[in-house]
């Protein structure tokens, strides 16, 4: 019997999967907590750790001896220090991309409702008005190019998506070989070259030191003027207050985002409080299906490692 760790959940509910790892024989403890403190505190003897938000730092890892594997239930392990728990013998499984239909119709929701002007539309009509003069003026969609930051799974269903709308669809993502490129698909070979042809700039890169603040004020001002912002991977991708800036100048018309590099938000937050951006609440993965299995495969992934077999993913 090994002893496992639901550390935080969000809104997903992991009685499945407690079931579940109770019926492997497992003791499981959910703590619903993001405190490192607390998950040290109540289970120090952790086998296995199944983990959504939780920040495991190496001092953390460090206090865990008989830890042998984390589980997230998100793509992004970017809360996990990996080099310590590869170094401590502990493997690290993230979570297939089981969301990607979801967030990408999201994304392309959210990149519309903008282009369309769908917000300030339902607000004139709420507020008991009926005139389409007063509202911005649309461009035509099918006159603008869609750029794509990163063409993984995500990235590559809104284009999918997004095809039929915009004139033109590129991307910049230099680990895709030639031969694994997106039909339809544009390949841009540069940021530079990406950031002056993207009328809308979509987000899907993994969150590194490397792609850390991408959109700064120095790769905002290579967009076209009037360009969009769509950001359904990492909050912290985006720096919040250039961003502001960028849209107060005009330089961008308008954002949308599913993700803040603070979560949740204050009520002051640059980008809530700002009327140019739609914010919705780290949803774009949700769906009935997807509900079942944002927890069920971090357990199997669990289970499986710690009865010597192969995960569905690992990431050390």
């Amino acid at each position: 019997m090994a002893k496992i760790t639901i550390t935080d959940r969000g809104a997903l509910d992991p009685a499945d999967a407690i079931a579940f790892l109770e019926g492997q024989g497992h003791e499981v403890t959910p703590l619903d907590t993001m405190d490192p403190a607390e998950l040290l505190a109540r289970t120090p003897d952790a086998d296995g750790i199944i983990a959504s938000f939780i920040e495991l730092d190496a001092a953390t890892l460090r206090q865990l001896p008989q830890l042998r594997v984390i589980a997230t239930t998100s793509v992004g392990y970017n809360k996990i220090d990996v080099g310590v728990a590869r170094e401590l013998g502990v493997d690290v499984c993230n979570m297939p991309s089981v969301a990607s239909e979801e967030v990408a119709t999201h994304a392309v929701a959210g990149m519309l409702s903008m282009l369309r002007e769908l917000r300030a539309s339902v607000e004139q009509v709420e507020a008991g008005a009926w005139d389409y003069s007063a509202l911005p003026l649309p461009p035509r969609t099918s006159e603008l190019t869609l750029g794509l930051f990163s063409l993984g799974r995500i990235a590559r269903k809104v284009a999918e998506r997004a095809l039929p709308f915009f004139d033109r669809v590129v991307a910049y993502d230099p680990f895709v070989p030639e031969d694994g490129w997106q039909e339809g698909v544009e390949r841009v070979h540069s940021v530079d070259e990406l950031l002056a042809q993207s009328n809308v700039i979509s987000l899907h890169a993994l969150l590194t030191d490397e792609t850390r603040g991408f959109l700064n004020a120095e790769n905002l001002a290579k967009l076209p003027r009037g360009a969009y912002v769509v950001n359904v991977a990492r909050g912290e991708l985006v720096e919040d207050a250039a961003l502001v800036a960028a849209l107060d100048s005009g330089q961008v018309r308008g954002a949308f985002f599913d993700v803040l590099d603070e979560e949740p938000p204050g009520a002051e937050h640059p980008l809530v409080a700002h009327p140019a951006v739609l914010v919705t609440p780290h949803t774009a993965f949700r769906s009935a299906a997807t509900l079942r299995e944002y927890f069920q495969i971090p357990a199997e992934n669990v289970t499986r490692l710690l009865a010597g077999e192969a995960p569905h993913t690992l990431v050390n």
